[in-house]
């Protein structure tokens, strides 16, 4: 997949073309074009897309990617769905040794409320495991 297709195929019908897009667009960060799409694509129908774009945000959007996932997290509080998506921020942090929650720490007096309330998420879900 192109990274001119790439940014077509976030539109696609097909939950795995879309998926695919969220991978190669993570390789086009900290472009702002990839941002918006990967973005948009965190509210994505499919769990497995949104989980997608929240790791290629994460891993290499810096901290306006991770800022974008930690928003997401704090809007959709209350929807089970968005437990994947902090999931997977904490598969990153333990498993691949990304710095994810020491950097939203260090990010909090610029985070929305939204992005604050995704941030105590993960302080609740893997906070414990590492240590302030």
């Amino acid at each position: 997949m192109t990274p001119d297709s790439a940014r077509e195929d976030v539109n696609s019908p097909d939950w795995a073309v879309r998926r695919d897009a969220a991978r190669t667009l993570g390789a086009l960060l900290p472009a702002e074009d990839a941002l918006a799409a990967l973005t948009a694509l965190l509210g994505d129908g499919d769990t497995a897309v949104q989980q997608e774009a929240a790791e290629s945000l994460a891993r290499f959007g810096g901290r306006a990617g991770l800022a974008a996932v930690l928003e997401e997290l704090g809007r959709r509080a209350e929807d089970g769905d968005a437990d994947y998506l902090a999931y997977r921020l904490r598969e990153l942090q333990i498993f691949e040794q990304q710095p994810i929650l020491q950097t939203a720490r260090e990010m909090l007096v610029a985070l929305t409320a939204d992005g604050r309330s995704g941030l105590e998420q993960l302080e609740q879900l893997f906070g414990a495991e590492f240590p302030a």
